[in-house]
C-alpha cells in the first residue's frame, strides 16, 4: 500500500489550501472529499473582504463588491457607504473549485465521494485514515472535515465544541434587489441571539439567510427565514433557486489541534471568527500555515506532536488575540434584547465605514483599537464599556507589545 506524505480529509478551503502548499514543496498529497463535487453543497453565505481575498490570490471575477451596508435593529438603523468597496460576497462554488484547481496544478491528487471515517492509529500515533473504500496510509494526516472534526475525534483529540452557529438561507433570483447593498438585521423577529442577512452576489442572485447561536437560543433559523425574506422590500417577487443549511463552531479555536502525525485546520479546529460566524479566509490562512508546518516536519522526519505543535503556536501568535476578543464580544451581544440593540446601534453609528469594516473583520486588537481611540474617542470608550465591561485607555500599557495575545451557514 502506498504511503503518502500527507492525506488531507476534506476538500474545503482549509484542506485545499494545505494541499496546494504541501504539493508545491514537493510533498505527495491526496485530498479525500466526502461529497461528489468540490464546493457542493454550499454551507456558507460567502461574505468576505476584498483586500484579504486579493492578498490570498482569489481572482476578482469570483467575488461581487458591496458599496453599502445597512445594519438594522428592530427600531434603529446604521448605514455605511463606501467610496471604494471593501466588502464582497463570493461565488462560493467558484472559489472552492478555483482552490481545487490550484491544488491540482501544484501536484495534489483529489478523490471525490470518499469520506475519511477515522484515523489509523499505531502505538498512539496517526498513520493514515480509513475510508469506506479502504485505508490510506500517510506520514501526516490533516483533518479539514469541518465542524465534525471526525479525524481529530477518532484520534482522541476532540476539540469539544459546544456552541455553534446554526444557519439556513435561500439563494434567490431577485430581479428587484439592489446589487450594491448588503443588509444585516438583528433582533428577536429576525434572528434571536444571531443575525440575518441579505447578500447580493451578482446576476440578480441574492443569498438571504438567518443564523442563530445554539445554545444561546433554542430557536431554529428555518422558522424565521421565510418571514425575514418577506420583510425585505427589495426581495419582492424573488424566488429561491437553492436552499442551504449548515453549522459552524462559535467558540475560540481549540486549545490543542495537533498530535503525533495529525493536525486539524479550519472549522475542525475552530479556525473561524465567532463574531460573524465567518470562516473562509481564516480557513485558507490555516491551510497555508499548516502546509508550512507540516512540510518542515516532513523534511526533519519528525511528525511528532512536539514538531506539529508549531502550528498551534503560529496560529495563536498571529490570530489568537483577535479571535478571542471576537468570541468575547459574540458571547456578550448574543444576550442583547431588542431595546439594547436599538441603543447599541447608536454607538455603531459613530464608526466610520472603514472602522465598521475592521470590526466585521474581527481585526480588533493591537493598533486598530488605538487608532479608533485617536480618531473617535467617544466610539472607542462607549464600545469598550458596553462590549467588554472594562475601562478603556487610549494608550497601550507600558511594555505591552501590540497585538499581544491577551460548515456551514451562519453568515460566514
Amino acid at each position: 500500500m502506498r504511503c503518502w506524505d500527507a492525506v488531507i480529509a476534506g476538500g474545503g478551503p482549509a484542506g485545499l489550501s494545505a494541499a496546494t502548499g504541501l504539493a508545491a514543496r514537493g510533498c505527495s498529497v491526496v485530498v479525500v472529499e466526502r461529497n461528489h463535487e468540490i464546493g457542493s453543497p454550499i454551507r456558507t453565505s460567502g461574505g468576505s473582504f476584498i483586500d484579504e481575498l486579493d492578498t490570498l490570490g482569489i481572482p476578482g471575477h469570483l467575488y461581487h463588491p458591496i458599496w453599502r451596508v445597512v445594519f438594522r435593529s428592530p427600531g434603529n438603523e446604521a448605514r455605511f457607504e463606501f467610496d471604494q468597496p471593501a466588502l464582497c460576497v463570493i461565488d462560493v462554488r467558484g472559489v472552492f473549485q478555483f482552490l481545487a484547481e490550484r491544488a491540482i496544478a501544484a501536484g495534489a491528487a483529489l478523490r471525490l465521494s470518499t469520506a475519511a471515517q477515522s484515523a489509523i492509529l499505531e502505538r498512539g500515533a496517526v498513520r493514515g485514515v480509513r475510508t469506506r473504500e479502504g485505508e490510506i496510509a500517510a506520514r501526516v494526516v490533516i483533518d479539514a472535515t469541518g465542524y465534525r472534526s471526525a479525524i481529530l475525534k477518532s484520534a482522541g483529540l476532540a476539540p469539544g465544541f459546544r456552541r455553534f452557529g446554526v444557519g439556513a438561507e435561500y439563494d434567490l433570483y431577485a430581479p428587484y434587489c439592489n446589487p450594491d447593498e448588503a443588509i444585516l438585521a438583528v433582533g428577536s423577529d429576525a434572528a434571536p441571539s444571531g443575525y440575518a442577512w441579505v447578500f447580493p452576489w451578482g446576476r440578480n442572485r441574492v443569498r438571504a439567510g438567518v443564523g442563530i447561536l445554539h445554545p444561546d437560543s433554542a430557536e431554529r433559523p428555518q422558522d424565521f427565514l421565510d418571514r425575514f425574506v418577506a420583510s425585505i422590500a427589495s426581495l419582492r417577487k424573488a424566488q429561491p433557486v437553492e436552499h442551504h443549511t449548515g453549522l459552524i463552531p462559535a467558540e475560540t479555536f481549540a486549545a490543542v489541534f495537533t498530535g503525533d502525525g495529525i493536525a486539524g485546520i479550519g472549522d475542525a479546529a475552530g479556525h473561524a471568527s465567532s463574531l460573524l460566524g465567518e470562516g473562509i479566509r481564516w480557513a485558507i490562512q490555516a491551510g497555508r500555515m499548516a502546509a508550512d508546518t507540516v512540510a518542515g516536519a516532513l523534511e526533519r522526519n519528525d511528525v511528532s506532536r512536539a514538531s506539529l505543535a508549531r502550528l498551534e503556536t503560529a496560529w495563536r501568535n498571529k490570530f489568537g488575540a483577535d479571535l478571542r476578543l471576537a468570541h468575547r464580544i459574540s458571547r456578550r451581544i448574543a444576550q442583547w434584547d431588542d431595546r439594547k440593540w436599538d441603543e447599541r446601534l447608536e454607538i455603531v453609528k459613530l464608526l466610520s465605514p472603514a472602522q465598521f469594516v475592521q470590526l466585521l473583520k474581527s481585526r480588533l486588537s493591537g493598533g486598530w483599537l488605538w487608532r479608533l481611540a485617536a480618531s473617535n474617542p467617544r466610539a472607542a470608550a462607549a464600545g469598550a464599556k458596553v462590549l467588554l465591561r472594562q475601562p478603556f485607555s487610549a494608550r497601550p500599557a507600558a511594555g505591552r507589545k501590540r497585538g499581544a495575545d491577551p460548515e456551514s451557514v451562519s453568515g460566514r
